[in-house]
């Protein structure tokens, strides 16, 4: 079965993110009339390196928006579709009720950046580093609307790619997905500008897998009985954009990105594990069960760096609390941020 969309000239676009502000940044030399609905975590995050908010960018291109805690209500939104307006979600913080999906009539999608229906739920590039998954995917999702339909639309278009070798913190994979995705829904702009039909294809539910979304500070906690494998990807996977991997020294909880794992050293005895036995060229060497785990920044809950503070001798260690806290704590967002969560 396929599906065409007709003659467009409205775009609603739903969510936030660094290709939101990409997107965004295309599509106004479109002969489109464009409008953003955003939360408000959404509009004042940096969208790029040098720190510019989601806001600013809309602001600069003139593009209207609308900060909104529920969608479904919005009455800017209900003025604001026609039956030529094109809904378009990029990691949108709302569940789409049903009664809104029908003004749009069968003309609302998602954009998912995974390889649907795995990875499903959040914090997909830090699930994917912490397996050592390099798979990258583009699709376009029909919206159906209802918590019993969330990301089970079917597909309209998808493309597959990789994520290079180099590609080690969640940044990497930003900055190696935004070129795909950005030129993955270009192309889907000129199909439906040229009036071509999308086959529907239903998702393979045998395949699914589901991954909930991560708090960084009460999940991010080193867990120093590890392998040095096994800790230098999870350090990996919470370095940039998010604040670092969590760990103690001195009584002081510190934040560590910038690691790799190494062996030329050898293997430790269990109670050896944390300690950090050489300091060299601006690196901390931390001992392990299998090896060494090198650190290049040691942040504080400022945010400073203070590695130089770090001596020989000294342990980094995480309270057993602080990992049992970690493993049943389940991280709520909605519009606003993060939510208080609660403990399994």
């Amino acid at each position: 079965m396929k599906v065409s969309f007709g003659q467009i000239d409205r775009v609603a676009l739903f969510g936030g993110s660094w290709l939101m502000a990409a997107l965004c940044r295309r599509l106004v030399g479109r002969d489109l009339d464009l409008m953003l609905f955003t939360g408000p975590r959404h509009l004042d995050d940096p969208v790029e390196k040098d720190g510019t908010t989601l806001r600013q960018i809309v602001e600069q291109l003139r593009i209207s928006y609308c900060s909104t805690d529920e969608v479904n209500a919005e009455p800017a939104l209900v003025s604001f579709v026609t039956p030529s307006t094109l809904g378009l979600a990029l990691g949108a913080a709302w569940v789409f009720g049903k009664e809104l999906v029908a003004r749009f009539n069968g003309r609302l999608l998602d954009f998912m950046g995974i390889a649907l229906p795995q990875y499903r739920g959040g914090a997909h590039y830090t699930w994917q580093i912490l397996r050592k998954n390099r798979q990258g995917c583009c699709n376009l999702q029909v919206i159906h609307g209802g918590v019993e339909t969330f990301h089970q639309g079917e597909i309209i278009k998808r493309k597959e790619y990789f994520f290079p070798a180099g590609a080690r913190i969640p940044q990497d994979y930003f900055d190696a997905a935004i070129p795909h995705e950005l030129a993955f829904l270009e192309e889907f702009f000129d199909e439906v500008g040229r009036g071509e039909g999308f086959e529907l294809r239903p998702l393979q539910e045998s395949f699914s897998s589901y991954f909930p979304f991560l708090y960084t500070p009460r999940h991010g906690f080193v867990d120093w009985r590890w392998s040095t494998e096994e800790i230098e990807r999870f350090i990996c996977a919470f370095d940039r954009p998010y604040a670092g991997a969590s760990t103690f020294v001195n009584g002081q909880r510190v934040y560590l990105k910038s690691c790799h794992a190494e062996y030329s050293d050898g293997a430790f005895h269990p109670f050896q594990v944390g300690l950090v036995y050489r300091k060299r060229d601006n690196a901390l060497f931390v001992a392990t069960r299998d090896g060494t785990v090198v650190v290049k920044q040691v942040l504080d809950e400022e945010g400073l760096d203070i590695l130089a503070q770090v001596e020989p001798g000294q342990r980094l260690y995480t309270p057993q609390r602080y990992l049992e806290a970690a493993m049943t704590f389940q991280a709520v967002y909605d519009p606003e941020g993060i939510q208080e969560g609660r403990q399994t």
